[in-house]
């Protein structure tokens, strides 16, 4: 990798033009070239190893191929989800993954493997193969980095290579190994990796970065850091990745050092966690986050309430639509409801005071609902527009660790009253003191009736979950209603097993006729197919996944 970074290519062109006018020379060809720089010169310079650092951080702020992959990934191949859009035919992709037999050609799924590959993941190739505990390099101001800021640095690198990796791994199951940038070479020498080798990858880089002192724990964390990986973060999103490959026990061990951290607690009002930049996304209930601002002229926020908002008069695209099926999972007198699902007719307040009602008719949008998690109060929008705000959304939060730690504690036969005080923390925020109505709203559909709100004495008689319960059952239907929405439906329904059941019994319902949604989901949908282009790409030392060859 000779060149770095390219810069100033407008000039480049500029100065080269001159000199073929002012000489006929062949002088300029002994000249190094103009406008790059190597990576000797690059790492020489003020805060080079924290931009490098920062590139690896970069690729979770892309637009459509990790914010809103996130939902179409996560949630729209699934029960919790349509894609919705302006027509059937409008992101048709989604739809044809959703089915259950993707073409290898999958526009859809060739962008996830390119981004995660060509984008995420090399980058932090790129880093861990130029910033080492000995390479020197220069703070902004002129002072050395310290190794102690370098070993921390490498320890974030590795984790969002495991991160970014894990998508891999959910998808398509058996992906290549990659741990180094590549040349023209290597690409022909790209073989698949099996599961269980790209279970261990992603742990050896987890497990190095957790165990290295210099990762600071989340109570370190300055405020201004925030977004930035802590140790307990890693060792939240480790236990994710174990309990995916069905090691309960040992993601049981990481869950429990997060919880005994006593750091993190849940916020008291549901709804607060998607409305505020202070009061949710950067409260202790967050404990993987990226944070986003609106800088006019520099940055925007996300694609995702553009997108994943209702058409007509509240300006959005139409996509992520809630199905019936998601909102009749929810008990009566759960606040969730409202604060994940909006609905055809609901009624919010402008910026002016005045109201907007909410058609969801007149596109593809079959339960004519979307997601309340996306929607963003005026007050948060400086220009009005959909995408130039703070929104964002949470990689992993407490309420997920805890029943996370709930189900290990489930799944392994320990202590089930245990289990059930984590179940009964989460329900208990939600039952009794998050707002039974939309406080942004002057009408929603699913607002809590005087008649139905939980009190304190109800919850511990009627909602509480006992020892005595089917705890696997419960536990399973709070990680529904509490993470709805959120991204995590197509995780939880593949590591548990049932995922081709689930989806063909959607597809029973109107809902899944009209999408078609689960229509062809057998044991053979999943792992999905390596994209044909990458295959195509490698010259054939990439081969085909079994279930689609």
């Amino acid at each position: 990798m000779k060149t770095l970074i390219n810069i100033g290519k407008a000039c480049v062109a500029t100065l080269f033009a001159g000199a073929m006018l002012t000489a006929c020379s062949s002088d300029f060809l002994d000249r190094p070239p103009l406008g790059t720089t190597d990576q000797e010169t690059f790492l020489s310079t003020e805060d080079a190893g924290f931009k490098l650092l920062v590139n690896c951080y970069q690729p979770i702020t892309d637009h459509w191929n990790f914010q809103q992959m996130r939902f179409d990934m996560g949630d729209q191949l699934t029960d919790d989800c349509s894609k919705g859009g302006s027509d059937p035919a409008d992101r048709v992709v989604v739809t044809e993954v959703a089915r259950g037999n993707p073409a290898t050609t999958s526009s859809m799924l060739r962008d996830l493997w390119n981004h995660r590959y060509k984008t995420a993941i090399s980058a932090c190739n790129v880093f861990l193969s130029l910033v080492t505990p000995e390479t020197q390099l220069i703070e902004s101001g002129g002072a050395l980095v310290s190794t102690e800021e370098k070993l921390r640095w490498i320890a974030e690198a590795k984790f969002l290579r495991a991160f970014y990796y894990f998508d891999l791994a959910v998808m398509f199951q058996n992906v290549p190994i990659i741990d180094k940038p590549l040349t023209a070479v290597d690409k022909n020498q790209i073989v698949k990796s099996d599961a269980n080798a790209v279970k261990e990858f992603i742990l050896k880089d987890l497990k190095e970065a957790i165990d290295e002192t210099n990762l600071p724990n989340a109570a370190s964390l300055p405020t201004d850091e925030i977004g930035r990986i802590t140790k307990e973060g890693a060792k939240a999103f480790r236990a994710r990745v174990l309990m995916f490959f069905g090691d309960y026990a040992t993601a049981k061990t990481d869950l429990k050092d997060v919880y005994d951290a006593d750091y993190y607690e849940l916020v008291d009002d549901y709804q607060t966690l998607f409305n505020s930049m202070t009061e949710g996304y950067m409260s202790k209930e967050a404990v993987f986050i990226t944070l986003r601002s609106y800088i006019p002229n520099y940055t925007s926020g996300s694609v995702c309430p553009q997108m994943n908002i209702g058409r007509n008069t509240t300006g959005g695209w139409g996509g992520e639509c809630p199905t019936n099926d998601l909102a009749a999972e929810y008990e009566v007198g759960d606040p969730r409801k409202v604060h994940t699902i909006i609905s055809n007719g609901d009624i919010f307040y402008k910026g002016d005071g005045s109201t907007e009602t909410h058609d969801y008719t007149g596109y593809d949008n079959f339960p004519q609902q979307h997601s309340r998690k996306q929607w963003i109060d005026y007050s948060r929008r400086p220009t009005g527009n959909l995408m130039e705000t703070d929104w964002t959304f949470y990689h992993i939060r407490y309420a997920d660790v805890l029943l996370m730690y709930a189900e290990c504690l489930i799944e392994t036969n320990d202590d089930k009253q245990l289990a059930c005080d984590l179940i009964n923390e989460v329900r208990h925020r939600a039952f009794v003191t998050s707002s039974p109505t939309d406080e942004f709203a002057q009408y929603r559909k699913f607002a809590v009736p005087e008649s139905e709100r939980v009190s304190e004495a109800e919850f511990k008689a009627s909602y509480k979950v006992t020892p005595s319960d089917d705890l696997r059952t419960a536990v399973r239907h709070e990680r529904r209603v509490e993470l709805g929405g959120e991204g995590l439906r197509l995780y939880d329904l593949l590591r548990w097993g049932t995922f081709v059941e689930t989806m063909q019994a959607f597809n029973q319902t109107e809902e899944g006729q009209f999408s078609g949604t689960g229509s062809n989901v057998t044991e053979n949908t999943w792992p999905y197919p390596i994209p044909q282009t990458e295959i195509d790409y490698v010259g054939g030392a990439l081969t085909q996944n079994d279930n689609y060859m």
